[in-house]
């Protein structure tokens, strides 16, 4: 009878901690799939096998243009997803890699990506991308630039007409 009870206490004790198990790994599902940051995973064969909404909105594309389709369909240019791949297979970690991503609609955004992958002793299972869309950096960054060039232009301009003021007063 004794034993019994032990085995109800067990059981139940472990059900409680199944639940609360099950609660983490829920919570840990809805924080990736709903994080603000864009996610991905692609496979050693270089095929997405899931993404984040956050990254779906970022393109455009829905689960099923996005998920079975190889990485190299969403990136602007083909060497940099080839150097990607490549690096990724050496086991290297990507940190602030720029590339440019094409979205449904036919925009292209620059981003930067941080990827590593998960690997199972030698056995490539999937990277862990993260993505940054900087469109709004660049857009800044061109600002910047234009504005440089004018006041370039500019000085160019007043140190001409400061030399031709010069010759016409001596």
């Amino acid at each position: 009878m004794e034993d019994v009870s032990k085995l109800k206490v067990l059981l139940s004790e472990s059900e409680a901690r199944q639940k609360e198990l099950q609660s983490r790994l829920e919570d840990l599902e809805d924080f990736i799939e709903n994080a603000s940051l864009p996610l991905h995973w692609v496979n050693g064969s270089g095929i997405v096998i899931w993404v984040n909404k956050a990254e779906l909105d970022l393109l455009g594309y829905s689960k099923e243009e996005y998920i079975g389709k190889h990485i190299s369909n969403f990136h602007a240019d083909k060497h940099i997803i080839e150097d990607i791949l490549d690096r990724l297979v050496k086991k290297e970690t990507l940190r602030n890699y720029f590339a440019k991503l094409k979205c449904r609609n036919g925009e292209i955004k620059p981003v930067l990506l941080n990827s590593n992958v998960r690997w199972d002793g030698e056995k490539f299972l999937h990277t862990r991308c993260f993505t940054r869309d900087i469109t709004d950096l660049k857009l800044a960054e061109q600002r910047n630039i234009n504005l440089i060039n004018d006041l370039q232009d500019k000085c160019s301009l007043l140190k001409s007409e400061n030399e031709a003021l010069k010759k016409h007063l001596s």
